[in-house]
């Protein structure tokens, strides 16, 4: 008995497995490095369903890029036969107010708009917002509505905006032109 007990001593316990990071947080903002060494902070959330996900983004590179991105689990649009996608129109709807339709940018599951008008307007309304509702059509053509959690301040929404120099509710000055 003592031996077994010895034995069992010395046996080194298992390695505790790491645990799962938790899930993020709705609307958390967060900074992320990416391999090109250019960082990036957004705040999401997913869909009330699972069926997708809503950020807002600032990508710093060369310049500072702030988008309004939705990515479904389906397919939202085919590419062209030469690889390209076209625009097509997503209407956000705020709370219960009317939908503010633009034309947004795809490549396959992601559509995205970083005009730089069509995002202040689109975080402003997200920024106050209790609920929201993205409307669009999938690659076969059928409606597609996805609801989610409005944040609940817009201090996320204005830490995204701030860190591509963006200020909640303002367009911001065009960028220089590049000289010849």
């Amino acid at each position: 008995m003592l031996l077994l007990l010895l034995l069992q001593a010395a046996t080194p316990a298992p390695a505790a497995t790491p645990a799962a990071p938790p899930p993020p947080t709705p609307w958390e903002a967060r900074e992320k490095t990416n391999a090109n060494g250019t960082t990036s902070v957004s705040a999401s959330v997913v869909a009330q369903d699972g069926s997708s996900r809503l950020t807002v983004k600032c990508d710093k590179g060369a310049e500072a890029v702030v988008s309004v991105q939705f990515v479904s689990r389906q397919q939202l649009q085919e590419a062209a036969s030469d690889g390209s996608y076209a625009a097509k129109s997503v209407g956000l709807r705020f709370d219960t107010g009317p939908a503010i339709t633009y034309d947004w940018q795809f490549q396959g599951r992601v559509a995205y708009n970083a005009d730089a008008p069509a995002v202040t307007a689109l975080t402003t309304f997200l920024a106050k917002a209790k609920s929201v509702q993205v409307e669009t059509t999938t690659a076969s053509n059928f409606a597609f509505k996805a609801t989610f959690a409005g944040p609940k301040s817009d201090a996320p929404i204005r830490q995204v905006l701030s860190a591509c120099g963006y200020t909640l509710g303002a367009v911001p000055p065009p960028l220089p032109a590049a000289k010849k």
